[in-house]
């Protein structure tokens, strides 16, 4: 009887170790590879991956970035329908502790006609493409990647990052008043991983 429960004990270490090793590398890494948005006057604003305080390297990095307008369902269907205006979609290998990884650059400004647009521009703020106000509900980011973890089991990071027209409204509005560096705090963050 004594070895059925040593045997028991033994089978139950062996399944618990992993298990408890996991939810503890979750835990202590649950703010890495957080995404942060700033607003630099020279550049416009940047939605980074945040490591600058942070001591992990990431790596396997792959991110995505859309504007989705929402078709509401009317008669002949049901359900809303999205429609995605695709940005950018790419890889990067290694972010490495002291540096953020920049995933979306955009400016917001008024056309001659008033009407306010999102401009998807390059790190240096050089526009790429403009998109009026009107044609999208919602900018999202998606981006997944790894930390390394000196024990040997690394954790995958997934996130979804969104902001809503309303939230870039206000972001505009003040950076017009405010016009210095300056963070903001996005619409939501999905943590799938």
């Amino acid at each position: 009887m004594e070895t059925f429960f040593a045997q028991i004990l033994a089978l139950v270490t062996f399944f618990a170790f992993p298990a408890v090793q996991y939810i503890l590398l979750n835990f202590v890494t649950r703010f890495e590879g957080s995404p942060k948005l700033w607003y630099l006057p020279a550049f416009g604003f940047r939605l980074v991956i945040r490591n600058l305080p942070h001591k992990k390297k990431l790596y396997d990095i792959k991110y995505r970035a859309f504007l989705r307008d929402i078709i509401p369902g009317g008669s002949g269907s049901s359900v809303n329908t999205f429609n995605d205006i695709q940005l950018l979609e790419k890889s990067d290998f290694f972010l490495f502790p002291g540096t953020d990884q920049v995933l979306v650059q955009f400016k917001l400004e008024r056309d001659e006609k008033g009407i306010p647009n999102f401009i998807h521009t390059d790190k240096l703020g050089n526009e790429i493409r403009r998109i009026p106000f009107n044609e999208f509900e919602i900018l999202i980011l998606d981006y997944i990647a790894t930390i390394q973890n000196l024990f040997g089991f690394n954790v995958k990071i997934q996130k979804r990052v969104k902001i809503n027209r309303e939230k870039l409204i206000e972001m505009f509005v003040k950076t017009q008043h405010e016009n210095y560096e300056q963070p903001f705090s996005v619409s939501g963050v999905i943590d799938l991983g």
